[in-house]
């Protein structure tokens, strides 16, 4: 199989993501409870759409075709070790090291980030929890390796995921590699970030402007940011296998989503996804 650019691939891999429910709706959703309530996103918004990737191994056509299309977008990369953020990237991980190296002729380590010992939403929650681990002379948190890899002095790193809504969880799992790397008293890049499918079209500047943050303790650079599928681009061609209604709703809500949040607004949503039902 021929190398594919990212384009084709996201023309090619758009359609059988929404068909097989990895890209969900209001009017798709797999579960009763989402079609009743839509989504709470991880920065608290709502939503009438989701991307999930976690149960990917359900179609193993399409998850052949995703790792192929990540082991074509890493192809000019120079990586030593791709980190999967758990649990969606764990998955991607494995089979793009695998497509790496049966299509493209790559050799790819692979590892993944572990749960932390308490949840943290935001890179600077996870700083702190992370000081807080290094000073804990009593060993209160056990000896699970926050992340499942081998590192090695000099390693270039990327970090793997499914998508991004912003580059939050990208940065805590960034800061933790780090972190790895300081215990084991080595030093790592990890600069890149690589996911299938993008919901916000500001990730790039985020992830430009992240160099400027004033917080040492989080590492700034500028980080390189590499997916597949910009939503709002492929969104058109979704228009031919969702319903007019279903079609209306999403672009509305790429356009404006603070509109949404208005809980009157979800009311009349939810209620007009429930009529096609």
């Amino acid at each position: 199989m021929a190398y594919r650019s990212k384009e084709e691939w996201a023309d090619l891999l758009i359609i059988p993501l929404y068909r097989e429910m990895y890209l969900q709706t209001l009017w798709n959703a797999a579960k009763e409870k989402n079609r009743l309530e839509g989504w709470t996103l991880k920065n608290d918004s709502w939503a009438p759409w989701f991307y999930n990737m976690r149960p990917i191994g359900d179609s193993a056509k399409l998850f052949h075709d995703v790792c192929r299309a990540m082991a074509d977008l890493i192809l000019v990369h120079s990586l030593d070790v791709l980190i999967g953020i758990e649990m969606a990237g764990v998955p991607l991980i494995g089979g793009t090291a695998v497509a790496s190296l049966a299509y493209n002729d790559r050799s790819r380590r692979i590892g993944y980030t572990r749960p932390l010992p308490e949840k943290v939403r935001t890179p600077q929650e996870c700083m702190d929890l992370l000081r807080k681990i290094s000073t804990d002379s009593a060993q209160q948190y056990g000896q699970k390796e926050f992340v499942e890899a081998r590192l090695r002095n000099g390693d270039i790193v990327g970090i793997f995921d499914d998508m991004a809504n912003d580059l939050g969880s990208k940065l805590i799992a960034r800061l933790i590699v780090l972190w790895a790397a300081q215990q084991s008293r080595i030093s790592v890049t990890c600069n890149k970030v690589f996911y299938t499918l993008n919901r916000s079209a500001n990730n790039r500047k985020k992830a430009s402007d992240f160099a400027f943050n004033p917080e040492l303790g989080l590492v700034p650079a500028e980080l390189e940011v590499n997916y597949i599928i910009e939503f709002d681009e492929k969104l058109p061609k979704l228009q031919k296998v969702m319903r007019p209604d279903e079609y209306r709703v999403i672009c509305d809500f790429q356009n404006n989503p603070g509109h949404f949040q208005d809980p009157d607004v979800q009311k009349e949503i939810l209620a007009l996804a429930a009529k096609a039902a």
